[in-house]
């Protein structure tokens, strides 16, 4: 029978020539017996490099991952609300003009109308859109849908359901100063 291979199996062990014996119970080439290694432990080499390599494999998913999750979910930011707070300068809504500032959550329009301030919320209840000031109309203007409402944030016309949230505005030295109303 020719052999196949370098495979040597345990029962063709004695017929190979030099006697060898079919049990394996004999000392170790360090020289200790096998019977002194690990008791009652099934331990294979084959196992432990597959659970290495599987922890190791973990540990670089994990720092991979970690990064771009917590670029694809950003932090939560936390807006202090307040009854009152400087927006800006005098200065910066010049007459017959409006500028948007930002106040709590919300966009407010501040519109400077021949020394006459006003404030409303800047979002369209329409679909979020911002409004603008339109001087030659006197009046708000949301470019999304055509939607017009007062300075005071009363509808005029269009689509909007609701009229806009209505601020107070005021000047103190050269601040700007927006409130709830």
């Amino acid at each position: 029978m020719a052999q196949q291979g370098n495979f040597k199996s345990p029962a063709r062990m004695g017929g190979l020539g030099d006697g060898a014996s079919v049990s394996s119970s004999g000392p170790v080439s360090a020289g200790k017996p096998r019977e002194d290694g690990l008791k009652g432990v099934n331990f294979e080499r084959r196992s432990f490099l597959g659970k290495v390599v599987g922890g190791v494999g973990a540990a670089v998913a994990v720092s991979t991952l970690y990064p771009v999750v917590k670029y694809i979910i950003p932090p939560v930011k936390e807006v202090k609300e307040v009854n009152e707070m400087v927006v800006g300068k005098a200065s910066e809504v010049p007459e017959n003009t409006g500028k948007i500032y930002p106040f709590n959550k919300d966009k407010v329009i501040v519109v400077n109308d021949n020394g006459t301030l006003t404030a409303c919320s800047a979002v369209c209840t329409h679909l979020g859109c911002l409004v603008r000031w339109e001087d030659k109309d006197n009046l708000l203007y949301c470019p999304c849908h055509g939607a017009k409402y007062k300075q005071t944030g009363e509808i005029i016309s269009g689509p909007q359901p609701l009229p806009l949230a209505v601020y107070s505005a005021r000047v103190e030295g050269d601040d700007l100063i927006v409130s709830k109303a």
